[in-house]
């Protein structure tokens, strides 16, 4: 489901990158608080009385409304596969992230595939005179935003349904704005398009829930080859769909960062196999 969004945004990319963000984080919270509501597991109120969980889903929040936002505009910008980079690079990010911040020791093979990806990307961006700035924001604010859910414990649906509170009010006060001076689009679209920007919030939740549920009845070494189908199914499709440019220099970027997941993979098996 992750991997085929691509073609769910491109069906609203007529609406305005800001107003399908607000739409998103408005559907959201309210499946989330539906949802919760019903399942009888919303944790608003030990959220809001614990300090530290507040604080660093307040940071969260922050970061996957940044990450929302570059993704649906990279989507509708024709950037398709700078995005699918972008998630190629994250569980890399990770990596790295859990060796600066979380002190996790660093393998030789992990140091290996870092280096490879480094390079990648200064290949990437010397040929092409253009820096990545898009798959490094996402990739960088996923690997920090997965970095304050390890540390937090939260549950991963009443902690999304906490950051989309924190982000609900602005959403809705730009949306009032845009109903004010005439230009919300919920006021000209079709039944079609209300229909699309509601399901915004389902597909956004529904997702994470089942890779949430999903991640506890499997090994991690499977977690971690499956994070690389969903990148995988945006580069096809942007390149054989919306014939995206997919030049000799990306290939071999790609193909590098491809050895690099290949060596990630392979240490989550030496990993998995200690552990057993």
């Amino acid at each position: 489901m992750w991997g085929v969004l691509a073609i769910y945004w491109k069906q609203l990319k007529h609406i305005g990158d800001w107003e399908l963000l607000s739409n998103r984080i408005i559907w959201s919270f309210i499946s989330l608080t539906a949802f919760l509501s019903l399942s009888k597991r919303n944790q608003f109120i030990s959220i809001w009385q614990n300090k530290k969980s507040r604080y660093s889903l307040l940071t969260s929040s922050i970061l996957i409304g940044i990450n929302w936002g570059v993704f649906m505009y990279a989507v509708n910008a024709n950037k398709i596969v700078q995005a699918g980079l972008g998630y190629y690079i994250t569980p890399l990010v990770n990596v790295f992230l859990g060796i600066t911040i979380l002190k996790e020791k660093l393998t030789g093979i992990k140091l290996i595939a870092i280096i490879l990806v480094f390079a990648a990307i200064s290949f990437l961006t010397i040929q092409l005179g253009e820096f990545p700035y898009l798959s490094l924001i996402l990739a960088f604010s996923f690997g920090l935003y997965g970095l304050i859910k390890k540390t937090s414990r939260v549950d991963s649906l009443p902690s999304l349904a906490f950051e989309t509170s924190i982000l609900f009010p602005f959403a809705l006060i730009y949306q009032i704005k845009l109903f004010a001076s005439g230009n919300n689009s919920l006021q000209y679209l079709n039944s079609k398009d209300i229909i699309l920007l509601v399901g915004t919030g389902l597909i956004t939740i529904l997702p994470l829930y089942w890779f949430s549920q999903g991640a506890k009845r499997i090994a991690l070494t499977s977690v971690g080859f499956f994070q690389y189908i969903a990148p995988s199914i945006m580069l096809i499709i942007g390149i054989t769909y919306y014939k995206e440019p997919f030049r000799t220099n990306e290939a071999i970027a790609f193909s590098i960062i491809w050895v690099a997941i290949l060596l990630y993979i392979y240490s989550l098996i030496k990993q998995e196999k200690k552990h057993s």
